[in-house]
């Protein structure tokens, strides 16, 4: 790989440096942007994991058909996501922000008066568009507020926030949909929707992004060449987080764990909130390398345990090291995407890097979905352990071996 720009790496100090390193990060626009964050991440999987529930009982959609009204809004994601990368340039990270927390909000409001299958796919559409073009912007923001020298840790403890609302939201929709209507379920959505737009008249002054106009058409506009090569390795992998997500409850269902499975992803989560600022620390001490290679090798163990699962504490166990695996890679990734680029760039470098990881995850069902027939859930899960592999092998000649030349 080409030589690209280095953050430089924070000194090895003490707890003085990291009280340091504390505050200068949580500063009042960090906090903001993840806090909405974190609440509407939480409102989005709140509705995802209910979406094609609500669609069977309510237009008496099939299997598949109801599956789309959650898939669409991953589909919505990547459209706001590309959308925003030149967007934010343009008009600067306050006005996409408020943006896209309208589009959020309106969209959840619209839905009490959908009546019809198609008019829920538009609903679910824009709503996914809302998050994209929010996620993008808060990711952006937190990008330019965080000091350079913290970025690693810095984006670690803000993807925290959706590493919890991974938790916290299929939690809440599952207890929202068992014991109240889904009518209720939608208001609680629309009311985070409109606390984050007052959270977001919190935030001060943010840094200038006006660039000099670019054309709509041209793909730079959009996205950063420069991180394309290892957002690749993002998209590789995240196809077997997809299949995760997709089919946790049917493959517990199977073996007799659905209990275990209730609590897979908080201990995913808990492990990611645990490990994250200290593998944060760790790349601005040490670089990625440290992080990346640990992080898909636990990955595809994880992925390993989960084939052989017969029993609860295998289950368990296979939460925890994807949290310590799966959930590094995500903040150590958008650091490193946002290492390959300028500052005037830190828009386009993000819009990036999460277009590949969220089509890696949205790929993923469909892509391996066909193995269960043939396989089992089991010789899917194991098949992906070696995509992970091959994740971990495109990462050593798409980025890891140019750094370590460089270190």
């Amino acid at each position: 790989m080409s030589s690209h720009p280095r953050r430089p790496h924070a000194p090895a100090s003490g707890n003085g440096s990291a009280r340091e390193a504390l505050r200068a990060i949580f500063n009042r626009n960090f906090t903001v942007v993840s806090v909405v964050n974190l609440l509407v991440m939480t409102a989005y999987y709140l509705i995802f994991v209910t979406s094609a529930t609500y669609a069977r009982a309510t237009y008496d959609a099939d299997l598949s058909t109801a599956g789309l009204t959650a898939g669409i809004m991953v589909i919505g994601c990547l459209v706001g996501r590309f959308a925003t990368g030149n967007l934010l340039s343009l008009c600067g990270c306050r006005a996409i922000l408020l943006s896209g927390l309208l589009l959020y909000s309106l969209s959840i409001a619209a839905f009490f008066w959908v009546p019809n299958l198609f008019l829920l796919f538009m609903q679910r559409l824009f709503m996914g568009v809302g998050v994209g073009v929010i996620g993008t912007a808060t990711g952006t923001i937190v990008a330019y507020v965080v000091p350079h020298e913290h970025h690693g840790l810095g984006i670690s403890i803000f993807s925290m926030s959706t590493a919890f609302a991974l938790a916290l939201g299929p939690f809440l929709g599952i207890l929202i949909s068992t014991n109240f209507t889904y009518d209720v379920l939608a208001r609680t959505c629309l009311g985070i929707g409109l606390f984050c737009i007052v959270c977001f008249f919190g935030l001060r002054a943010l840094p200038e992004m006006r660039h000099r106009r670019r054309p709509f058409l041209e793909l730079y506009s959009y996205i950063d060449p420069r991180v394309v090569r290892f957002s690749i390795v993002a998209l590789i992998t995240c196809l077997s987080y997809g299949c995760i997500q997709a089919f946790m409850t049917s493959f517990a269902a199977e073996r007799g764990l659905t209990t275990a499975a209730s609590l897979f992803f908080l201990l995913y989560a808990i492990m990611a909130l645990l490990t994250r600022p200290l593998t944060g620390r760790l790349f601005d001490l040490r670089g990625e390398n440290i992080i990346f290679y640990p992080a898909l090798l636990l990955t595809a163990l994880s992925l390993t345990l989960l084939a052989h699962a017969r029993e609860s504490w295998m289950l368990l166990l296979a939460g925890l090291l994807l949290g310590a695996g799966f959930g590094n890679f995500q903040s150590a990734g958008q650091a490193v995407s946002l290492s390959l680029v300028s500052r005037s760039r830190f828009a386009q470098a993000t819009t990036t890097f999460f277009i590949f990881f969220d089509l890696g995850i949205g790929l993923g069902p469909y892509l391996f979905g066909f193995l269960v027939p043939s396989m089992g859930y089991g010789g899917m899960y194991q098949a992906l352990a070696g995509v992970v592999l091959v994740a971990l092998l495109a990462y050593y000649l798409l980025h890891g071996r140019a750094v370590s030349r460089l270190e």
